[in-house]
């Protein structure tokens, strides 16, 4: 039990636990080792991990042992959650950002008539400005410059 939690935390199983124990309720050792796809006997050394490093609590209702967050686990496992959001969501805002510049570019293409350009291009902005409004500075811009070509697209 004398791994960091820097060493416990950059593990799959670990996390998957702690934000298993914070979306279940009740939480116990079974249902957590379900969630997780994992063992029992792996899950339970996990759990005892985190206990130890008091992140969880336990206690004894007959033969099963219920699980909760301590303040502390409240806290990391918020932490984690949003550190899965912020490696998730970027790659789905330029998936979605690439989606609606083809869509664009499909839409402009010579010969298609201008008023049917507009209702197919004009909804694309409102995807856009989800986009101008995330943290990475670079999906930003490139939501600004996408929207400022369906702009001039728009104005033609």
């Amino acid at each position: 039990m004398g791994e960091t939690l820097e060493r416990l935390f950059l593990r799959e199983k670990p996390a998957q636990a702690l934000l298993a124990v914070a979306e279940i309720e009740p939480a116990y050792a079974a249902l957590v080792a379900k969630r997780i796809d994992s063992t029992f006997p792996h899950t339970s050394s996990i759990l005892s991990q985190l206990e130890g490093q008091g992140l969880i609590s336990s206690r004894a209702e007959g033969r099963v042992r219920y699980l909760e967050l301590t303040d502390r686990g409240k806290k990391v496992a918020g932490a984690l959650r949003n550190l899965c959001d912020l490696l998730q969501r970027p790659d789905e805002h330029w998936t979605r950002l690439e989606r609606l510049r083809q869509a664009m570019q499909a839409a402009s293409s010579p010969g298609q008539n201008a008023s049917a350009n507009a209702l197919k291009i004009g909804p694309l902005r409102r995807d856009l400005a989800v986009m101008r409004g995330q943290d990475d500075e670079m999906l930003r811009a490139a939501a600004e410059e996408l929207d400022g070509q369906i702009m001039t697209a728009l104005r033609i």
